[in-house]
């Protein structure tokens, strides 16, 4: 769940006047005060919502071979930072690593970035700024840190989407609503960061996103957390799934019909996606047969066959990453399994 992008701002270039020299320095600082337009515009392909994966490579395979196999079939791309922590996304969106892993290899092959923030930090604590340890989801110098950082984001990359929060229910389901780091400062903050966004950058999607499942847990996570959040402030309804942790959902068609959809009887009239979801090729889950069987699952019965309206589907990453992770729809040694036939076929609209 990583890589990322940058905008390149132009070199103001002096001129030989002094009133000409401030012009130009007033122009260059216009994205500070002025609004700032998205730099992606992906059409929307026929299939109706956009596919994405993060393009890790197989075993000798190059940042770019794997990013124009990635984007052959898929319209967006994860973005982490090397991973960073959000108050040094900015800077290093805009620095070499932005320019070669958003701005080369995601936004010159024609697809665009899923930029991603996240307030916590391991072991369920919250990411602090250095001279800010200790704080808390209340203290107001924290939250002017996260929301200044979102807005550093937005203007150096100029992203469409971009979520202010990865997997937020966790911390709800830890710390609850009261207190200092009870779940309702994320909920006041978000909404004073989406006011925010938006009027830094009219044409950007805000969203944070839910996870389905507790996956330490092996359990569904409780979907109630989706009514505290105000209607008019959740752009898209976003999830990460990997279904395959529920205890006693080991094979794709054991996963109920109305898994996906009952989340909108608690928040209806929302375009859904998924910035990650996926089922293991391992063997104790129906091995690849199985993985492959989920995406014709996921495109069919549990998401088209329930009405729900997709905006993004995003698969975690194209190659395993090591020789004990099962994820990829690529084998490490970059041979294909059979998920990833149906990965094309779901891009193309014709998933069985």
């Amino acid at each position: 769940m990583l890589e990322a992008r940058m905008q390149s701002d132009g070199v103001c270039q002096a001129v030989a006047t002094v009133a000409l020299v401030l012009l130009v320095v007033a122009g260059c600082h216009r994205p500070e005060s002025g609004p700032v337009a998205p730099a992606d515009s992906v059409a929307m392909p026929a299939r109706g919502f956009y596919m994405g994966v993060l393009p890790m490579p197989a075993e000798g395979q190059s940042f770019d071979s794997a990013y124009a196999l990635a984007a052959a079939y898929s319209e967006f791309v994860p973005v982490w930072g090397r991973p960073s922590p959000f108050y040094d996304l900015a800077e290093d969106l805009t620095g070499d690593w932005g320019k070669t892993f958003v701005e080369q290899l995601v936004r010159d092959e024609g697809m665009f970035p899923l930029v991603h923030m996240s307030f916590m930090d391991t072991g369920m604590t919250l990411k602090c700024p250095p001279e800010l340890a200790g704080a808390t989801l209340s203290d107001s110098a924290w939250r002017h840190a996260y929301k200044q950082a979102a807005l550093d984001v937005v203007r150096a990359c100029r992203p469409r989407y971009l979520s202010i929060g990865n997997e937020v229910n966790r911390w709800f389901e830890k710390y609850d609503t009261a207190g200092a780091d009870g779940f309702q400062n994320y909920v006041s903050l978000f909404s004073e960061m989406y006011d925010t966004l938006k009027a830094l950058s009219p044409g950007i999607v805000v969203f944070c996103t839910f996870a389905r499942e507790i996956v330490a847990e092996n359990r569904e996570a409780d979907l109630s957390v989706l009514s505290l959040f105000p209607g008019d402030r959740l752009d898209l309804l976003v999830f990460t799934s990997y279904p395959h942790a529920v205890q006693g959902c080991n094979r794709p068609e054991s996963i109920p019909d109305d898994y996906y959809s009952r989340a909108l009887a608690i928040a209806p009239n929302k375009l859904v996606g998924f910035s990650e979801v996926a089922w293991p090729s391992l063997d104790a889950f129906g091995g690849e047969q199985s993985q492959a069987d989920f995406i014709v699952e996921f495109g069919g019965r549990l998401t088209a066959g329930q009405g729900m309206g997709l905006h993004l589907v995003g698969w975690p990453w194209l190659c395993d990453l090591d020789s004990t992770d099962y994820t990829g729809l690529f084998r490490r040694d970059g041979t294909a399994k059979p998920a990833w036939e149906q990965w094309k076929r779901l891009s193309a609209g014709t998933v069985d």
